[in-house]
C-alpha cells in the first residue's frame, strides 16, 4: 500500500480565497450585499479531502482553462481531490493535487451526487455537467 502526500491545505485555503477574489466578480457582490445587510458576515469556508482515482496522468486536468486538449500517459493514477466550500455564497472550489482545476457557483445535483461519491468530474466533463 502507498501512500500519497496530503495536499498542504493552508495552502488551498489561500488559493481559494484568491481564486474567489479575483476572478469572480458575482462571488465577491454576493458577499457585499450580505456584508450590506449584516456587517458581521464573513466568508465561511469548510475543506473535503479524499482520493480519486483516474485512468491518466493528467488527472482532472484533461483540458487547459482555454479549452485545449492536454497531453497525459494512459496510467491509473491516484491523486486527492480537495473541495474547498464558501458556505456563505454556495461557491465550490475544485482542486487535484494542489491546483484549482474549476470552480462551481451553483452546485446542481450532478455535482453533490459526485461530491457525495467522492467522484468528481474533470474539467471537460464538469464544464457540461455542473
Amino acid at each position: 500500500m502507498s501512500f500519497k502526500k496530503l495536499p498542504n491545505l493552508e495552502l488551498i485555503l489561500y488559493m481559494a480565497k484568491l481564486e474567489l477574489a479575483v476572478h469572480h466578480d458575482s462571488w465577491q457582490a454576493i458577499i457585499d450585499e450580505k456584508k450590506a445587510k449584516n456587517r458581521f458576515v464573513r466568508p465561511d469556508f469548510a475543506v473535503q479531502v479524499f482520493p480519486q482515482m483516474w485512468g491518466n496522468t493528467c488527472t482532472g486536468f484533461d483540458i487547459t482553462r482555454d479549452g485545449e486538449p492536454t497531453i497525459a500517459g494512459q496510467a491509473m493514477t491516484e491523486e486527492y481531490t480537495t473541495v474547498v466550500h464558501e458556505r456563505v455564497t454556495g461557491f465550490y472550489c475544485v482542486f487535484f493535487g494542489e491546483l484549482i482545476c474549476y470552480v462551481v457557483s451553483y452546485a446542481n445535483e450532478a455535482f453533490l451526487t459526485d461530491l457525495k461519491n467522492h467522484n468528481m468530474a474533470c474539467r471537460s466533463e464538469a464544464n457540461k455537467r455542473y
